[in-house]
């Protein structure tokens, strides 16, 4: 199943209008950001079609040759699968995720209270959720990983950071894009704590009330995990498949 050009081509133009740098590759293009290298999302390589593997592969050390890892994410199935062979063995690792498009009816209003966050509010939040998840990572890279949110704001007309709160802090939250007609969902979260109380599934109904007027409401998923069927309920139905492959240095 081919991804929806509408999809594809909004996934390339916010990840373009983000980046300090667009490259050109064989079948694609590479957005660096110069400020953030310890964010996979901000440096790596789209692929909207066919290409020679061999020539893909020597273009991303190219591009990328400052970084300690390479991610090239396929945003096209039958391509995707051709590539796997010659990418395992440069050694990168395959993982699947599938865009999914609302295709339900809109929501009614939460019960649970979903507001609109402040940058400085999410920053700490995403602060706090690092150094919880991934305490052996040094300060700097805590640093970008959490104020990377801010270039967001650049990939679309309108970003919005959804939230809950609970004794004053973000307990859960999530991103929507709006740009022409099209809206994404992106970092569904709820943190450990305050999970199993419905939070996240206002957050998707706020999110799902707010871009009702789009052509396109779309998300992805991770292709082996539960989410995707959680989506489902929610009323997203499976309309492609991405491949992303990922090498580090250890």
């Amino acid at each position: 199943m081919r991804t929806p050009a509408d999809i594809v081509d909004f996934l390339i133009g916010f990840s373009g209008r983000q980046a300090t740098d667009v490259i050109e590759v064989p079948g694609g293009v590479a957005v660096r950001h110069r400020e953030f290298p310890s964010s996979y999302n901000n440096n790596r390589v789209l692929v909207r079609g066919p290409v020679d593997a061999g020539e893909l592969l020597a273009a991303v050390d190219e591009v990328m040759a400052d970084l300690d890892y390479r991610v090239i994410v396929f945003l096209d199935d039958e391509a995707g699968r051709a590539f796997a062979p010659a990418a395992v063995e440069a050694g990168y690792t395959p993982h699947e995720l599938v865009p999914m498009r609302f295709e339900g009816a809109v929501p009614p209003a939460p019960s649970v209270r979903v507001e609109s966050l402040k940058l400085p509010m999410m920053i700490e939040a995403l602060r706090r959720n690092w150094r919880a998840d991934e305490p052996e990572l040094a300060a700097d890279e805590v640093e970008q990983l959490a104020t990377r949110i801010a270039v967001r704001r650049q990939g679309a007309d309108e970003v919005h950071f959804l939230g809950v709160m609970a004794d004053g802090h973000p307990v859960a939250w999530a991103d929507l894009y709006l740009h022409q007609g099209i809206a994404q969902i992106e970092y569904v979260l709820t943190v450990p704590g305050h999970q199993g109380r419905g939070y996240s599934t206002a957050i998707m109904r706020e999110a799902l009330r707010r871009a009702r007027d789009c052509d396109t409401v779309f998300l992805f998923a991770d292709g082996e995990d539960w989410p995707q069927n959680w989506y489902g309920r929610l009323g997203f139905t499976p309309v492609g498949r991405f491949h992303e492959y990922v090498r580090t240095a250890t």
